[in-house]
């Protein structure tokens, strides 16, 4: 059994995104990154895609993932493109990836964030609005699925903490 992590991010191009990604280029050895994701930040995400080789990329704009397929292609990529909100799912899903940062703004990320929890993934909530316009069903799927929601970001850390 690998020791080695797979983690999906959710929201790549983003401030959290790429501060995750500068964590995880400070243990090669313990983390991979097989799934990244963006809105349709397109030249951040060739430049992520490059690098980390993740098995699949995402973009929730469908022409900026027809322009990032393009693009890949071009220098001989083997990572695979999706588009919307299936394509987020996938990324969130993903069988090789045994954690999900899940930073997508708002509303956007309640749906594959919600599937990563079905999926029985560890889940870092990189934002509140999932737990705040749905935490019981998250907490239900979580108990149901075995995953578990750990909270990073600041304020709800902090309630965490004190809990």
């Amino acid at each position: 059994m690998s020791t080695v992590k797979g983690i999906a991010i959710l929201g790549s191009t983003g401030t959290i995104g790429r501060n995750t990604i500068d964590v995880l280029d400070r243990y090669p050895d313990r983390y991979r990154i097989v799934a990244l994701t963006a809105n349709r930040n397109v030249n951040a995400m060739f430049e992520q895609c490059i690098k980390y080789s993740p098995r699949i990329a995402v973009m929730r704009d469908e022409n900026a993932a027809e322009e990032l397929e393009a693009r890949l292609k071009g220098v001989g990529s083997k990572t695979q493109v999706h588009a919307g909100v299936a394509g987020l799912v996938c990324a969130s899903t993903l069988e090789e990836s045994d954690i999900v940062m899940a930073s997508i703004v708002g509303a956007a990320g309640l749906i594959p964030t919600l599937e990563s929890v079905k999926a029985g993934k560890r889940v870092l909530l990189a934002n509140k609005e999932p737990l705040v316009m749905c935490g019981h069903i998250f907490i239900e799927e979580a108990k149901k699925s075995g995953a578990t929601l750990l909270p990073i970001d600041s304020e709800h850390n902090a309630i965490f903490q004190c809990m």
